[in-house]
C-alpha cells in the first residue's frame, strides 16, 4: 500500500469520530440549564420561605414588644395616678392646716386687741386712782378721808362705793372693807357734815 492510500484510511476515522461529538455535545447542553433552573427555583424558594419566616418573627416580636411596651406603660399611669393622688390629699391637708391657723391666728388677734383695750382701761383707772390718792395729801395709809357736803341717812358704804367709781370712771364699785363717819357729834343744819373714814380692800 502505497505512502498516500495509508494517509486516507487514517484520515477517515478521524472524521466519523468529529461527526459523533458534536450530536454528544448537543445532547448534554438542555439537561445541564435544566438543572440549572432546577437549583435557581429550589434557591428561591428558600430565600422566600426565609424571608417568610423572618417576617414573621419580627411581627411576633414586634407584638411581644408592643404588648410589653403597653403592660409598662399602664403600670407607669397606674403609679403617676397613686402619686397624684397623695399629693392632694397632702395639699389637702396642708391647706386646712393652713386655714386652721389663719382662724386661729385671728382670734389670737382678737384677743390681743381686747387684752390691749383691758390694759388701757386698767392703766387709765390706775392713774386716776394716783391721782386722787396725790389728791388726798399722797398718803398710803388703809384709811381715807372722803367730805361730802351734807349729811343724810344713808348707808355709808354703798353711797361711798358708788361715788367713787363716778369719780374715778371705774368700771365696778371698789370692795371697802369699813366705812363710817368720824366720831364726832352730828352736826347742826347749818354746819358742814362730819367726813367718812374708808378702809379698802387691797
Amino acid at each position: 500500500m502505497s505512502s498516500s492510500s495509508r494517509k486516507k484510511a487514517s484520515a477517515a476515522p478521524d472524521a466519523k469520530a468529529n461527526s459523533a461529538s458534536p450530536a454528544k455535545g448537543a445532547g448534554a447542553g438542555p439537561l445541564a440549564a435544566s438543572a440549572a433552573r432546577g437549583d435557581e427555583t429550589a434557591i428561591l424558594r428558600a430565600i422566600q420561605s426565609l424571608r417568610e419566616d423572618l417576617l414573621k418573627k419580627m411581627d411576633d416580636n414586634a407584638e411581644m414588644q408592643f404588648k410589653e411596651l403597653r403592660r409598662e406603660i399602664s403600670q407607669l399611669r397606674d403609679e403617676l395616678r397613686s402619686a397624684v393622688d397623695r399629693v392632694s390629699s397632702r395639699t389637702k391637708s396642708l391647706e386646712d392646716r393652713v386655714e386652721s391657723l389663719d382662724t386661729a391666728a385671728n382670734d389670737h388677734s382678737d384677743l390681743i386687741t381686747t387684752l390691749e383695750r383691758d390694759v388701757q382701761q386698767l392703766t387709765s383707772s390706775l392713774t386716776g386712782v394716783r391721782t386722787w390718792r396725790r389728791g388726798l395729801g399722797g398718803t398710803t395709809s388703809a384709811s381715807t378721808r372722803i367730805q361730802e357736803k351734807r349729811e343724810a341717812g344713808k348707808n355709808p358704804t354703798d353711797f361711798v362705793a358708788k361715788l367713787l367709781q363716778e369719780t374715778l370712771g371705774l368700771e365696778k364699785e371698789p370692795r371697802l372693807y369699813i366705812c363710817h363717819r368720824t366720831l364726832r357729834e352730828r352736826p347742826q343744819e347749818d354746819q358742814p357734815p362730819r367726813a367718812f373714814v374708808v378702809r379698802f380692800h387691797y
